[in-house]
């Protein structure tokens, strides 16, 4: 591998001008005599000057270069700094046309000046002035005879073939988007849950003459694929001018999946049906409560070559949409209350049937996983208790333990609808809005047996009783987040303790401490809305759990005196796990 040092790099670099200046001055000669004869032994020199002034306005391409100097021989060296060329150096500093631009539009320019300067009415020209023909006749000879020397003159690698510039660009952009206008939502009135038109604000029509920077991404309503009417772009489109009508304009919408290209007059006017992204993964979780799943990015992108007679090109224009799906939903549950409950002997009692109404835009979804969480909760429920009784039933060493339960859970109808809502004319929100009328847990549940201590016995009864209560009305004027968090209850129901002595051979009694209190321990529990364990949505859940239960009692010998014991009648979470209910 050849290496070059810095100072070998910049003596090539300086051969490279050299050997370009040659080239160019052997053609500039036979296209300007005039100013060759003029100039005699210092027209090298000059021709060397303006490629390197074309260097430093970034100007690459040996035949671009070559063009830039025969300007310098039209209007004098260093031209741009002139009074009253202040267009051209317009041209040259504007960093988004390119170099090959840059040069087209100073001919271009440069050919209206002449053709004012020498027109009808005007005084002849200047002696050894450039006539306007002969620079029509001179631009074409200069770039044939620079492009055919600029191989045999390279140092470096042949440089990209060049191409002359020719007009293409776009003059300007129409669009206009039209979304369904057959959208409904729900709403609650006094005959229940109802779907209502939802207002169809229009969207502001857009247009752009050119284009400084990306314009914002749009968000979008629409429906599925196959799902129901499309959103339709609708695009109008003029050009400034056309290099090659089979190739532009060109308009290109791509959304992931597809790719449809339109080219020409055919991407003149257009209507694009835009349709959101279909549903990945079960269907259930595609409607978990409150889901802002990310509508994937489709753009609409516009293209030409860029270029212009005169003036700054159009930009590049390639517009973001997201459209999101207009399904609206409805989930409603109505939940019975439970039938008590006793151990022993406790046998299975049905659970009782709550309804669930899953809905979206008025057609009916299955929700199996949602019915058997709904309809299991009385089962998993059941089964905590079960694990109380049992924990129970080994404090008291098995003497005559017993457990009645009056409970409900969630208990009450709640219901609660989701989807993609336009406020306004541009913005675009997820509404969530519900009503809930439930009871989130009420307890009357009572432990009983007989408490041995040596050779005291007592009746013992734990009584645990409480309710509370989730009523409320949902509004996502906020964020979904922020409403949904609100159905949420928590709460702690103390446990009681009575103790009744019993007749005994002996004459030892047992009695509960009377200060402090004797006992402590809960039942305590949460129910209500959360994020869903896979961060898609939210789900009903509801749990309980036992704070450690211990008693301290007094047993009372008139012979051996008082003497204190405790004793941990109930472990942490010896009742119920949390159930998730989708």
């Amino acid at each position: 591998m050849l290496r070059l040092s810095i100072e070998q790099f910049e003596r090539l670099e300086a051969l490279a001008l050299a050997r370009r200046a040659a080239g160019a001055a052997e053609v500039l000669a036979q296209v300007f005599p005039a100013v060759t004869q003029r100039l005699a032994e210092r027209f090298a020199a000059f021709v060397e000057a303006a490629l390197q002034q074309g260097q430093r306005h970034a100007i690459e391409h040996g035949v671009d270069l070559a063009g830039y100097a025969g300007l310098w021989c039209v209007w004098g060296p260093g031209f741009e700094e002139k009074p009253g060329f202040e267009w051209a150096r317009e041209i040259l500093a504007d960093p988004q046309r390119r170099p090959g631009v840059k040069v087209h539009q100073l001919r271009h320019r440069s050919r209206e000046e002449l053709r004012r300067r020498q027109g009808p009415g005007v005084s002849a020209a200047a002696p050894g002035s450039v006539t306007l023909a002969e620079f029509d006749a001179g631009v074409a000879r200069l770039d044939s005879g620079v492009a055919a020397l600029a191989d045999s003159r390279a140092v470096f690698e042949a440089e990209a073939p060049w191409q002359p510039v020719r007009a293409c660009d776009v003059a300007s952009i129409d669009l206009r988007i039209v979304e369904p206008a057959d959208r409904h939502e729900y709403r609650h009135s006094a005959a229940g849950w109802q779907r209502v038109a939802a207002p169809s604000p229009a969207l502001p029509d857009l247009a752009w003459s050119h284009v400084d920077a990306p314009p914002p991404a749009l968000a979008l309503l629409g429906n599925r694929l196959r799902s129901g009417t499309a959103t339709r772009l609708n695009l109008k489109l003029q050009m400034h001018a056309v290099c090659d009508p089979r190739r532009h304009a060109e308009v290109v919408h791509a959304d992931g999946i597809r790719r449809l290209t339109w080219h020409g007059r055919d991407a003149a006017r257009l209507a694009v049906p835009l349709y959101a992204a279909d549903a990945a993964g079960p269907a259930e979780a595609d409607a978990a409560i409150g889901a802002v799943a990310p509508a994937p990015l489709q753009s609409i992108e516009v293209t030409s070559c860029g270029q212009r007679d005169a003036g700054a090109s159009f930009g590049a224009f390639t517009l973001g949409l997201q459209v999101h799906p207009s399904t609206q939903w409805l989930l409603q549950v109505q939940h019975p209350a439970w039938l008590p409950m006793t151990w022993p002997n406790a046998d299975a009692v049905p659970p009782p049937q709550a309804q669930l109404r899953f809905e979206a835009d008025g057609v009916a979804r299955p929700a199996p996983a949602r019915q058997a969480a709904w309809q299991g909760l009385q089962t998993a429920t059941r089964a905590g208790l079960a694990r109380l009784f049992e924990a129970w039933s080994k404090a008291l060493d098995g003497a005559s333990p017993r457990l009645d339960v009056q409970a409900a859970a969630l208990m009450g109808q709640a219901g609660i609808t989701w989807g993609w809502q336009r406020r306004d004319a541009t913005t675009l929100a997820m509404r969530c809005e519900g009503l809930l009328d439930l009871v989130a847990c009420a307890l009357d549940l009572v432990l009983a047996g007989e408490l041995i201590a040596g050779a005291a016995r007592s009746r013992i009864k734990l009584s645990c009783k409480g309710r509370s209560e989730l009523r409320l009305a949902l509004d996502s004027h906020g964020t979904p987040a922020q409403a949904l968090a609100e159905a949420r209850r928590s709460w702690r129901f103390p446990f009681t303790v009575e103790l009744e002595p019993l007749a005994t051979p002996g004459i030892a009694t047992v009695y509960a401490r009377a200060t402090p209190e004797p006992a402590s321990g809960a039942i305590v529990g949460e129910c209500g809305l959360r994020p869903g364990a896979d961060g898609i949505g939210w789900q009903w859940f509801f749990g309980l759990r036992v704070e450690p239960l211990t008693l301290t009692t007094v047993v009372a010998d008139p012979l051996l005196g008082n003497s204190e014991h405790s004793r941990m009648l109930l472990p942490r979470d010896a009742a119920g796990r949390l159930v998730c209910l989708g």
